[in-house]
């Protein structure tokens, strides 16, 4: 990346924070091609000035904005993201028991998932206990932890260790991105915790990533492809992404435009889909 003055770099530092909501310091130094102390004066500039807020080990958006940058990111990609959870939902059996992560993709499976019967959910993220308490005969489970109040995630050692006392039949997760080498990254080492036991108690593990994700900027690790069952996304992956998935057995889901609908609770694919180097497309 072309070098920065120091104007410039904190303007793109409250841009970034500003579309995230959350940006670690390793990840904005790699990103801008400085000195992990160089971004930290940058962030303790910037919260004096309430641009944006300061944390341990990163910068999130001051009191009064976080919302709005949460509601950004649900609109960004939307369409794309209805898509992925309505192909999602038709793998997800009536009575399963579920894992649902954080995130605005996540929350799209939950709304595709209202039609389904005795779902027993676990889950720290407040805007899908929400939408499911609309469902009487639904189960819900909210970890216990530390509430970030932009995206109304629970996150922390605290829902790590919480969520290590359970076991589910299906995990559904986001991430920030997915590199060339099948790495899943995100971008808050906390969040990436709570997932990892995640992960653990999940019998099926299901990614959700729009296109957007493929090759993006995220730094912290979460898992490699090749502990996950299925990947829900809205386009064709590059090519060393596709052929990591097939090599490690990972089912490829491209969610077609407006897919069919399919009655709540069928676990198989419709009728007349179609495999191709094991990519599943719904048809219209």
């Amino acid at each position: 990346m072309r070098r920065m003055g120091s104007s410039q770099r904190q303007d793109a530092i409250v841009k970034v924070v500003r579309e995230r909501g959350y940006a670690s310091i390793e990840s904005m130094a790699q990103a801008f091609a400085v000195s992990t102390q160089t971004i930290r004066r940058d962030v303790i500039d910037l919260s004096r000035r309430n641009l944006v807020q300061r944390h341990h080990g990163g910068a999130g958006l001051p009191t009064g904005r976080d919302r709005l940058a949460y509601s950004n990111r649900r609109i960004r990609q939307a369409a794309e993201k209805k898509r992925i959870a309505a192909a999602l939902a038709r793998e997800i059996p009536n009575g399963a028991s579920l894992f649902i992560d954080i995130g605005t993709t996540t929350e799209a499976v939950a709304e595709a998932l209202l039609n389904h019967r005795n779902l027993r959910i676990i889950t720290n993220h407040i805007t899908v206990v929400s939408l499911f308490c609309e469902k009487t005969d639904f189960e819900i489970i909210l970890t216990g932890g530390m509430v970030r109040g932009h995206d109304r995630a629970i996150t922390g050692e605290a829902a790590a260790d919480f969520l290590r006392e359970f076991r589910v039949r299906y995990g559904i997760f986001g991430i920030g991105s997915i590199d060339h080498e099948g790495q899943m990254l995100d971008y808050d080492y906390r969040d990436t915790r709570v997932s990892r036991a995640a992960i653990e108690i999940s019998r099926h593990r299901f990614v959700v990533a729009d296109s957007s994700k493929f090759l993006g900027d995220a730094m912290v690790r979460l898992a490699h492809v090749s502990e996950v069952d299925a990947l829900f996304t809205d386009a064709p992956p590059p090519a060393p992404i596709a052929d990591l998935l097939a090599a490690n057995d990972v089912k490829l889901v491209v969610a077609a435009d407006d897919p069919a609908p399919v009655a709540a609770g069928d676990a198989a694919a419709p009728e007349g889909h179609a495999v191709l180097d094991s990519r599943v497309r719904y048809p219209t």
